[in-house]
């Protein structure tokens, strides 16, 4: 289910707000620890616990996923043209339309014909606050509080604790840095840019740096992101050489002071990178 809405030139203003953050997080422990008291999260096994029926189509583009309200029942429809079923990817979306019914809004909107059926995208690109709720839902659902902290408390951040992480829950790098961004673990920022231009970014609530040195929605030249943009030089693992001064303007520190940990996750047949810094 997807909107419209007005761009705008900063992909944060329309962040959740901590105490919906809460909300959230804790009706998808809910669900989870009803339906799912052990991993994994199955998310067909809880639509079918909850009387929702759902099938797997070919659809081409047109969607990732898509909730239907019709005649009293809700459907969930599933595109395996754009992730095969079990996926990391198909996984999150089925858990996002699940988000759609479990969150009362959502659901009444639909009952009452508010809001009509529309197809939802895995792309975490929209603005429309409506598709963030069940973005941050899904992840919740996928990787639920209790379980998820459990897992992180005491371990520091970094490609060991992603690879362990998303392999343990079947999830996408994405779908963990959407939960891990938000579990207040340690400050944290992650970028997702294409082609050096960056779509969207998510920080936690404790990331003190705001302001990023950015022409035109560009990667700021002396980062490692830009390197791999330039150059094609990819690392595997963080690099903390750069100053914070290197991302960010108007930092309130003294230049060459504070370093910044910088890492990257590459997607070179799509052009993409997800840079974390912390």
């Amino acid at each position: 289910m997807t909107g419209t809405s007005r761009k705008t030139n900063n992909p944060s203003l329309t962040q959740l707000k901590t105490p919906r953050k809460r909300v959230l997080s804790a009706l998808a422990r809910g669900v989870a620890d009803l339906y799912c008291p052990d991993l994994p999260i199955l998310p067909e096994q809880i639509a079918k616990a909850s009387g929702l029926t759902f099938n797997y189509g070919n659809y081409e583009d047109y969607f990732d996923g898509m909730l239907e309200h019709l005649a009293g029942d809700f459907h969930i429809y599933m595109n395996m043209d754009k992730s095969p079923q079990n996926s990391p990817r198909s996984r999150f979306t089925f858990a996002h339309e699940l988000g759609h019914y479990f969150i009362d809004e959502h659901r009444i909107a639909l009952e009452a014909g508010l809001t009509p059926s529309h197809p939802s995208y895995t792309n975490f690109q929209s603005e429309n606050i409506i598709e963030k709720e069940a973005d941050y839902f899904a992840s919740c659902l996928l990787m639920p509080e209790d379980r998820f902290k459990s897992d992180c408390n005491s371990k520091p951040f970094g490609p060991e604790l992603i690879n362990s992480l998303t392999q343990k829950y079947n999830v996408s790098a994405t779908a963990f840095l959407l939960r891990y961004v938000h579990s207040e673990q340690v400050p944290l920022m992650v970028i997702c840019s294409k082609n050096g231009k960056i779509s969207w970014r998510w920080e936690s609530d404790d990331f003190e740096f705001k302001y990023l040195k950015s022409v035109k929605g560009s990667i700021p030249g002396v980062s490692v992101t830009a390197e791999f943009y330039k150059n094609g030089t990819e690392y595997v693992t963080p690099q903390n050489d750069l100053y914070v001064e290197d991302w960010f303007n108007y930092t309130d520190r003294d230049p060459n002071t504070f370093r910044l940990k910088e890492f990257c996750i590459y997607a070179k047949r799509q052009g993409m990178v997800l840079t974390m810094l912390w």
